[in-house]
């Protein structure tokens, strides 16, 4: 029950990571193209911040789901 809560909220924090961190660039690339440097700056604030979190927990969440899991050694 544990494992799989963990393993569902670790997909969901990587998924909206990643999102994020598309957004955060692709928003910074129209801002570099228009030349709006406010955009581009602006962009981390409401963007980022919680793109860093997400990436984070999604980092501590893999972490955990290593010990509870095991790592799979068989090749």
């Amino acid at each position: 029950m544990i494992t799989r809560t963990l393993d569902i909220t670790f997909r969901v924090s990587l998924a909206l990571f990643l999102i994020g961190g598309v957004v955060v660039v692709v928003t910074q690339a129209i801002g570099l193209v228009v030349r709006n440097g406010p955009l581009v700056e602006s962009v981390v604030e409401w963007a980022g911040t919680p793109t860093y979190v997400l990436a984070g927990i999604a980092g501590l969440l893999g972490f955990v789901l290593s010990y509870v899991k095991g790592w799979d050694t068989s090749d």
